[in-house]
């Protein structure tokens, strides 16, 4: 009777001990791991991040890749060798202005030159001031005079450019002159004050190619170039 006593006891103790392990908390089958992993890292969160995170990514092949640390630096490399004059040019007009861009430069002159045509067109002289030099600027000046004089007017539709490229380039003297040539798609009609036709057809889409030079400063605190010569070819 005793020793079954005993037993009873025995078996009380251990329902009494698995009860208090529920409610207390007991190790689970990752918690060594867990440990020895937060010994090497510094934020635990981040294990947690990552593995949810493994959970929902699908993984692409591994590539070989060096370490960052052992990965060769690219250098910049400039994309104008100075092989003839227009590339030796442009290379001084770098060397004198790193901001200058020959690719940026072209975008900026296709800009420029759909402005000015729209202004001159529109006879907006103010448009025309900020982005032609003075002495272009009194030529235009001067065929705008003329078309007022006659009570004609221009309308011009830019239907597009086909292409734009440098053609020339020089530095002298801190003054930067890149000259592209613009081949564009354009309707030009001139109209009386009537409103008769006088130049150009409403239907005809004529191919023009222009000669611009740009010029600027490389000594100046502003970025803006000028036009400073036109030619049509």
């Amino acid at each position: 009777m005793a020793n079954f006593d005993l037993i009873l006891l025995a078996l009380i103790a251990v329902f009494i001990f698995l009860r208090l392990r529920n409610v207390l908390g007991g190790k689970d089958g990752n918690e060594e791991n867990r440990n020895h992993r937060d010994m090497f890292n510094p934020n635990p969160q981040d294990d947690q991040r990552d593995e949810t995170a493994n959970d929902n990514v699908i993984h692409l092949p591994n590539a070989q890749q060096e370490p960052a640390e052992n990965q060769p630096v690219q250098e910049e490399v400039n994309e104008i060798e100075p092989v003839g004059p227009v590339q030796r040019a442009l290379a001084d007009i770098i060397a004198a202005d790193p901001n200058f861009d020959q690719h940026s430069f072209v975008d900026g002159s296709r800009m420029a030159f759909e402005m000015i045509i729209t202004a001159f067109a529109e006879n907006d002289r103010e448009t025309l001031k900020n982005l032609l030099t003075s002495e272009v600027y009194q030529n235009f000046e001067a065929a705008l005079e003329a078309r007022v004089a006659a009570g004609e007017t221009l309308e011009t539709t830019l239907v597009g450019v086909n292409s734009i490229e440098i053609t020339d380039a020089d530095l002298e003297n801190n003054m930067a002159e890149v000259t592209v040539r613009i081949v564009s798609e354009q309707v030009n009609v001139t109209t009386d004050s009537e409103g008769e036709v006088v130049d150009g057809d409403s239907n005809y889409i004529d191919t023009i190619t222009d000669i611009w030079t740009f010029e600027r400063s490389v000594a100046s605190n502003t970025p803006n170039w000028f036009l400073k010569a036109t030619q049509t070819e």
